[in-house]
């Protein structure tokens, strides 16, 4: 046996036995917030009397991280019964924020860090739950030969980004009718405009745990991550839930219609179709922009692949349909299809 593979077999046992056990892949995402507050609810186009979504916080209300393995039911998640709460909260110089958006991806961050720190530089495949397709990441074969502290560096980011292409794709996902509950549809949250900046926060959140303890385990995990989104949302300047709730009044009408209920999608009228891997918080130029890096791309491939609901993409057109499987540099142009297709929906309502 080669150097190379002696280290990859030795890294592996030592990894796994020290960390993977307590990193399996975390349960779908968290429930949460389409953009607005006290929005209403129907079923059936019946209005629910006396219902509303309450999902507008203070700092103090999150609660603990937990790493998102399903102990929390999606009634204690909404409600706020269970250690951990997640609502919208507003930032003088992050915007708005979705902190289900940023713990998800910081879990998917800690956990993919664990898989491709064991498996780096080899054939190596994660597979996912299906969201609407088939989720599959490919890790590829490499000549190179990575120092400690360059499989960790790699690790780190290459998972920071791959948990950030999975948000992506959710948001993607979501427009096309994707369930996370049964019955009911996503299209309300389908690229809200607070949503990737949110999840790029907690990549980069994560990325930053992990780099000062490369070997915690799932309950210190947990732990560091909720003194790191307290005190980023500190830095940020979030402010009480009263502040957050007239900030998002003040765009009725502008970002969202208070007048439509839930899951009526035009809940929410203004999305954010673009894609990138650098964003700023919408409406807030030049502030609080963030970044995760493409660095180490190469290294692994995300797979959407094809299976019974394909027919959920039957409108695409055939040079996106035709293809074996997607990846994220197909990405960008279902968004564009998708704002097309709202464009034209929007202005017939008008």
């Amino acid at each position: 046996m080669n150097k190379k593979n002696l280290f990859m077999v030795a890294s592996s046992l030592i990894f796994g036995c020290s960390f993977s056990v307590f990193a399996d892949a975390p349960v779908g995402v968290r429930p949460c917030c389409a953009f607005g507050t006290n929005l209403q609810t129907e079923v059936g186009g019946i209005p629910v009397p006396f219902v509303s979504v309450e999902n507008v916080l203070n700092i103090d209300d999150l609660g603990d991280h937990i790493y998102n393995d399903g102990s929390q039911s999606v009634a204690s998640s909404l409600m706020g019964f269970g250690d951990e709460s997640n609502g919208i909260f507003y930032s003088e110089n992050g915007g708005f924020l979705d902190s289900a958006h940023i713990r998800d991806t910081a879990d998917f961050t800690y956990y993919l860090y664990g898989e491709f720190y064991a498996h780096l530089g080899t054939e190596y495949q994660v597979t996912l739950s299906p969201e609407l397709k088939e989720r599959v990441v490919q890790l590829h074969v490499s000549s190179e030969v990575y120092s400690e502290v360059e499989r960790q560096k790699i690790s780190i980011e290459l998972a920071a980004l791959t948990a950030y292409r999975f948000a992506q794709w959710h948001e993607i996902a979501q427009w096309f009718g994707m369930e996370s509950v049964g019955g009911f549809k996503e299209y309300a949250s389908a690229f809200s405009p607070e949503d990737l900046y949110s999840n790029m926060l907690g990549a980069l959140l994560a990325s930053d745990v992990i780099a000062a303890n490369p070997q915690l385990n799932k309950k210190d995990f947990s732990k560091a991550m909720t003194k790191a989104i307290e005190a980023k949302f500190i830095e940020l300047g979030v402010g009480t839930k009263e502040e957050s709730k007239a900030q998002i009044k003040k765009m009725d009408g502008v970002w969202w219609d208070s007048s439509k209920r839930l899951p009526n999608k035009w809940v929410v009228i203004h999305r954010e179709y673009h894609l990138g891997t650098d964003l700023e918080p919408n409406g807030f130029k030049d502030e609080a922009k963030e970044s995760v890096s493409t660095e180490y791309e190469s290294l692994a491939t995300f797979k959407l692949m094809p299976n019974k609901n394909d027919k959920d993409f039957a409108a695409l057109p055939d040079t996106l349909k035709n293809k074996p499987y997607w990846t994220p540099s197909d990405f960008q142009a279902i968004a564009d299809f998708a704002k097309e297709q709202d464009d034209k929906e929007l202005l017939k309502r008008k």
